[in-house]
């Protein structure tokens, strides 16, 4: 990416009419400069102080003017993964002429599992209830407009991709599940891949090159690191660097729609709007979010943080969500164990990442012990707290050969040290007699009725009596995805700091904010971060092809 990168140290030995000359230069392009909500403007911080205003990602891009070739199409989209593919389809078959350029040689996706409502069993009221769900699971942050575009056009959305998927022989296994919110059942359809080598990259392989032989043109290891803007600070077109290092102009007579993902593989972006993803392991090497800085470099204005995070790391084989007794791993009880859901036990992760100086993340795991007749609590548990009780990823349902056994406590403490160190968790050392009081701790607490530790409700007290006894590997470590973008209208058109639309600037997917708000991803509907990227995308295409 081209950017103006000077050090505090820079600016201060150059003097502040040399940082004045740095924002100027900046502001040669005709775009704006890089904006957060609430944050003053990097040009005038630079001018007032003579000093870097936030990191370096945040400073003026010096305007690229200089084109080894330029490219005329109506749209031009960033990014080829679920969301972007999504919108070069609905453009094309708007008629538009589509160029699609990606930063890496292929399209690429994240995850297996998107979610759609099913529009022809689901009422008006329980549509609405969903979206009302959505907004609670965001702690009250998500836009409700940006919200109903996935309730109204997902199921339409989701059909298209499975149907284009299925043309070059990917095939999509359907689930289906009923979510009932405030006396509304909510019926929801997801497209699952789990069961294909590839995973859902594939399908979007296959889509690809589908839109290929429609007519869309694919230009890849062409990243994005610019925007054309005129005079009047409108986005005309999309400035990317080919592998030789030579900036190509893709001009854009309708828009340009960023679909280029997030910036997880950006450690300064990352330390800036999501600093609760310290020490956990970073999932890709190429979302590096230059198209998003380039976008705030046109004027768009970045979600207020902290950013909306995704941690995965647990395989379906050992995401029983039911909360029995968790120990961390030195053996020792740490939480009152009813809030289980995969995506939110992180938060109680950092100390012991901290103790491992943030460089490795496998300090986030831990342990589940569960008594021998777990399955006989699932059905109550679930009608009890049926956003939190799961045995399944999917279709994918837990398989108990794949947990640690042992027919005695001690026996299961070795176990499981043998475990973590046939996987590299460097921290585990479970002392055979630390287990065996906490267990006993535990079980004395629940043969009293009251969790005088935790706090726990006293009809989630199961004791851990009575072998075989059963350690269940958890915990997330793994960082996917930031789920917190640019800020947009309802019509994915990205705002700038008075909170007005960009003319020919939109952004969907990942690279969009306000549907996710909470400090986690809510993993209660499955499949919902893929299916509101196929669907923002969907949705995009068509409306920017028919301006």
């Amino acid at each position: 990416m081209t950017t103006t990168n000077f050090t505090r140290r820079d600016l201060l030995k150059f003097g502040g009419i040399a940082a004045a000359a740095v924002a100027g230069a900046g502001a040669l392009s005709g775009c704006g400069q890089p904006r957060a909500v609430g944050q003053a403007s990097a040009e005038g911080d630079l001018a007032a102080t003579g000093a870097a205003a936030g990191p370096s990602f945040l400073a003026p891009q010096t305007p690229i003017t200089d084109f080894a070739e330029t490219h005329d199409y109506d749209v031009v989209v960033v990014g080829a993964g679920e969301s972007g593919l999504a919108a070069v389809h609905t453009a094309l078959e708007a008629g538009a002429r589509v160029a699609c350029v990606q930063n890496i040689n292929a399209a690429q996706t994240t995850g297996n599992m998107a979610a759609s409502i099913d529009l022809t069993k689901t009422d008006e009221a329980a549509v609405q209830a969903c979206v009302s769900f959505i907004n609670w699971k965001s702690d009250y942050r998500s836009d409700r407009d940006l919200v109903n575009i996935w309730a109204r056009n997902s199921q339409e959305a989701l059909a298209w991709w499975a149907e284009e998927a299925a043309k070059g022989g990917v095939e999509s296994k359907p689930h289906d599940a009923v979510l009932t919110y405030n006396g509304y059942d909510i019926h929801l359809h997801a497209n699952t891949y789990f069961h294909v080598e590839g995973n859902h990259n594939a399908a979007a392989t296959v889509i690809a090159e589908n839109l290929a032989g429609a007519g869309a043109e694919f230009f890849y290891n062409m990243p994005c690191v610019q925007l054309a803007c005129d005079e009047s600070g409108a986005v005309t077109g999309a400035i990317c660097e080919d592998a030789d290092g030579e900036h190509h102009l893709f001009n854009a007579a309708k828009g340009v729609i960023l679909a280029c993902g997030d910036y997880s593989s950006n450690q300064e972006m990352l330390d800036y709007y999501a600093p609760d993803t310290k020490g956990f392991s970073l999932f890709t090497d190429f979302r590096d979010g230059s198209a998003l800085v380039a976008g705030m470099n046109a004027g768009a204005i970045m979600t207020p943080h902290a950013h909306t995070k995704m941690i995965h790391g647990e395989p379906a084989a050992v995401r029983l969500e039911m909360p029995f007794l968790f120990v961390d791993q030195e053996g020792n009880r740490f939480m009152d164990e009813t809030c289980c859901r995969m995506g939110y036990m992180n938060n109680f992760a950092r100390p012991y990442l901290a103790r491992a100086g943030f460089e490795d993340s496998t300090a986030a795991k831990f342990f589940s012990l569960v008594p021998a007749n777990w399955e006989d609590y699932y059905d109550e548990w679930k009608a009890e707290r049926p956003y939190d009780i799961s045995q399944y990823n999917g279709d994918n349902k837990v398989n108990p050969e794949k947990w640690i056994t042992a027919d005695t406590i001690e026996g299961l403490a070795e176990a499981m040290n043998a475990y973590a160190a046939e996987n590299d968790w460097k921290l585990t050392n479970i002392d055979a007699a630390q287990l065996a009081d906490t267990v006993a701790r535990y079980n004395e607490l629940c043969a009293a009725g009251a969790d005088a530790d935790f706090g726990k409700a006293a009809q989630f007290m199961v004791p851990i009596d009575g072998g075989p006894y059963y350690a269940i590997p958890r915990g997330s470590n793994k960082l996917p995805a930031i789920l917190g973008g640019l800020v947009v209208d309802k019509n994915h058109q990205c705002l700038n700091e008075e909170f007005q639309p960009i003319d020919g600037l939109y952004a969907v997917g990942n690279a969009s904010g306000q549907f996710f708000g909470g400090v986690d991803y809510p993993m209660d509907i499955e499949g919902l971060s893929i299916g509101r990227a196929i669907t923002s995308g969907y949705y995009t295409g068509k409306l920017v092809a028919s301006l």
